[in-house]
């Protein structure tokens, strides 16, 4: 079992670096196709025509590789994912108010007054990724 689930990672991941790789070419080739129409203006149709296929190209990569985005968001393996996650901010900061700073070594206390310091100044409802 360990090894299917691998190898299906492996393919998923080989789908995301295909879809990131495409991107970047894409992305290079357009600007040079791009910078060519302003040098040669009589061939502009022809240097932006492949341009529309390219984007077409990588939305069929990002569905094939991500899924499409609609059918993540309300199965219920990312609402179980996303109810994980929100439990271990919580407990996390649970864990933070609970530390009786008498408890705490001198370096500890230290780090926490700077961590209330930034929160205070970054404020406490937003999250930072």
């Amino acid at each position: 079992m360990y090894n299917e689930l691998r190898k299906k990672a492996e393919k998923r991941v080989q789908a995301k670096m295909g879809f990131y790789v495409c991107a970047i070419v894409f992305t290079f080739t357009t600007a040079i196709l791009l910078g060519l129409s302003f040098y040669i203006p009589a061939i502009v149709f022809w240097l932006m025509l492949p341009i529309p296929v390219f984007m077409m190209v990588l939305a069929i990569l990002y569905l094939s590789a991500f899924g499409s985005p609609s059918t993540v968001t309300l199965s219920e393996d990312w609402k179980e994912e996303e109810i994980e996650k929100e439990m271990i901010r919580l407990y996390q900061q649970k864990k933070l108010q609970s530390l009786p700073l008498e408890d705490l070594s001198q370096s500890e206390s230290l780090e926490l007054k700077e961590l209330e310091r930034l929160e205070e100044k970054w404020g406490r409802d937003e999250d930072y990724v």
